[in-house]
């Protein structure tokens, strides 16, 4: 069913979606200092990077996929409101996820 589902949604879209699950999971190793060798230099530089940029892909191919619906109409359209509506929620879950981690940057920011 998933891999029906990400076939049917794309390429490009499937590595988004599986790229914000990583990401997801990620958060709550990425606190503490900053490691520039080893593996934890994914968890502290690479995952926190890679969330902003994954937070705004994911916005913009909501407005993409919100725009070609317009025009759909049938099966098509519900594929992609099926599509609109998983990245949604994947992008709430990866705002809740990193929220603890942007709070606690911008109080060392603050301070």
């Amino acid at each position: 069913m998933m891999a029906d589902f990400l076939r049917r949604a794309g390429f490009l879209r499937a590595v988004l979606m599986l790229g914000t699950i990583a990401l997801v999971i990620l958060a709550p190793f990425s606190g503490g200092h900053m490691q520039t060798s080893g593996w934890p230099l994914i968890t502290t530089l690479v995952a926190p990077v890679s969330f902003v940029l994954f937070a705004f892909g994911l916005g913009l191919d909501m407005l993409m996929t919100w725009v070609f619906m317009s025009g759909t109409t049938g099966d098509a359209r519900r594929r992609l409101v099926v599509i609109l509506r998983t990245e949604a929620v994947l992008l709430v879950i990866l705002l809740l996820a990193w929220a603890p981690f942007v709070i606690a940057l911008s109080r060392v920011r603050a301070g």
